[in-house]
């Protein structure tokens, strides 16, 4: 994969430019196309499939991994960070895919997905809940996975949608927003891929910092998020590796604070070897970590879940 990243990296920033220029359905084909890269980049026996479909408010881009549903298995929505491009969170879902058929779904103002007007949690995860309903009609026991801040919809998400979603997986979400390190690293990415001003709103609206230079508007501390949840709550934590990024966000007063609002909630030792990019530093062990904690959906269950667009 790193060798493959110089050559991702250009072709994301061209793509990004033909959708500035107005070429929005070109730019969509080559996206997509450029996600089906990048996987063949790990996995050349995997295909996939992209969709753009209509959320609440604006349309999502999704990809389906594989492109066609795998008898007997479940379906996972994988909503990636902040800051994540498409082509590549699509690689780092590949850690899932013994287990689980992958729906990745863009974040909104991300890729070819569209803008929302109103950045909040609850508004994210309004979105997905529409493409839940027009992708995934007869959905239940659904599992959600949530990387980083994408774990924070996840949560939202599964209060939306009680009856469709049994599982939400947390891959090192962070709870305390203006960490100093987080806000430090989430900046200095910002500024390096082009100071996009919906980003910043995100930072600014919903994490409490701005990005320009990391200057705290006002303290989050989100661990309630996870109290009387209706659904299994999986947190799975990265180690103090800083190789792809920076190390965990989920330190001990997190740990703690999440274990007194939810004390079934299960939190993984750190995955060894890894840091907050869980998903790029050890898949493996993320892997390893999920399949002692899944709980297995009825097989009725992932039968109703395959009812994706054709």
């Amino acid at each position: 994969m790193a060798a493959a990243l110089p050559h991702l990296t250009a072709e994301m920033h061209r793509i990004n430019g033909l959708l500035g220029a107005g070429h929005r359905q070109e730019a969509i084909e080559q996206f997509f196309a450029l996600a089906s890269l990048a996987i063949r980049t790990q996995r050349d026996d995997v295909s996939c499939r992209g969709y753009v479909i209509q959320g609440r408010t604006t349309t999502i881009s999704v990809l389906r991994i594989p492109a066609q549903p795998r008898p007997g298995k479940p379906i996972a929505l994988f909503l990636p960070g902040l800051l994540s491009a498409l082509p590549l969170a699509a690689v780092r879902s590949l850690a899932f895919l013994d287990l689980l058929d992958v729906v990745l779904c863009e974040l909104p103002g991300h890729g070819v997905s569209g803008e929302i007007a109103d950045v909040s949690l609850d508004a994210f995860a309004a979105e997905y809940a529409a493409v839940i309903d027009a992708a995934l009609p007869r959905a239940v026991g659904l599992t959600v996975i949530g990387e980083s801040f994408g774990g924070l919809i996840a949560l939202a998400l599964a209060r939306l949608r009680p009856t469709v979603i049994r599982n939400v997986i947390l891959i090192d979400t962070p709870f305390h927003l203006t960490r100093p390190d987080l806000a430090a690293w989430i900046g200095e990415v910002w500024r390096a891929s082009g100071r996009r001003p919906y980003v910043r709103r995100v930072c600014l609206d919903v994490m409490g910092f701005d990005p320009i230079d990391g200057h705290v508007q006002r303290t989050r501390l989100l661990h309630d998020m996870v109290r009387n949840t209706p659904f299994g709550c999986v947190h799975i934590t990265g180690g103090d590796r800083q190789s792809s990024g920076i190390a965990s966000v989920v330190g001990d007063a997190d740990i703690v604070a999440l274990r007194a609002a939810n004390a079934a909630m299960l939190i993984t030792p750190p995955v060894d070897g890894t840091g907050h990019a869980v998903l790029l530093d050890n898949p493996e062990g993320a892997n390893v970590a999920l399949k002692s904690l899944l709980v297995k959906s009825d097989p009725r269950e992932i039968a109703a879940c395959h009812a994706f667009p054709s």
